[in-house]
């Protein structure tokens, strides 16, 4: 077989394509159609997709922004009651403080008083004791002289002496004469020389 020449491998070629655009030419023309659809479609898709996404991000921006700003509302209320109530304990602690100063001062106060009222009677008790038992002693000394003095006048036995000694002495100390020595005595001496009765 002859070679050909690059002139008949041209006509040749061609009619190749010819024949290759009759078989496949309506449907390689479809293909195109449908893949430049299709890189159109695409194309949309892809732009409607940023579209969306760029909505999304801003939709999701601003639910972000809103949420950050209501837990920042929400952060910041917190803090402000928290001040507040934290304002008010230290109101309540200083009033209670106050009020318990003011009560340990007011009973420390009342303390001092009834201790100065205490220590005044007190005192004054001990001067009315004093000055009634100088009083008594100057009665007790008064009434030995006035029966000393009786005795130096009148002569009395020593048993009758020794009677109206003890008498005084039981009366002084505050206890009951005993009825036996009383009636005793009362046969033995004369009414002027008893002890007068305590009142």
């Amino acid at each position: 077989m002859a070679e050909l020449t690059k002139e008949e491998m041209r006509e040749r070629l061609g009619n190749i394509d010819q024949i290759r655009d009759i078989i496949f030419g309506a449907q390689l023309r479809e293909y195109d159609n449908r893949f430049d659809k299709i890189d159109s479609d695409l194309s949309i898709l892809q732009q409607d997709m940023q579209v969306r996404i760029e909505q999304v991000k801003t939709v999701l921006s601003t639910e972000m922004r809103a949420a950050i700003d209501s837990f920042e509302k929400k952060v910041k209320s917190i803090t402000l009651n928290t001040q507040e109530e934290t304002a008010d304990l230290r109101q309540q602690i200083d009033r209670i403080n106050r009020k318990f100063s003011s009560s340990i001062e007011a009973l420390d106060e009342a303390i001092d008083n009834q201790t100065g009222s205490l220590r005044d009677d007190l005192s004054k008790t001990r001067e009315q004791l004093s000055e009634e038992t100088r009083t008594l002693k100057t009665q007790v000394f008064e009434e030995l002289d006035r029966r000393f003095s009786l005795l130096r006048d009148v002569k009395v036995s020593r048993d009758d002496m020794a009677e109206i000694l003890f008498e005084l002495g039981m009366r002084l100390k505050g206890t009951e004469f005993v009825p036996e020595l009383k009636g005793a005595a009362d046969n033995k001496i004369n009414s002027d020389y008893l002890l007068p009765e305590r009142h």
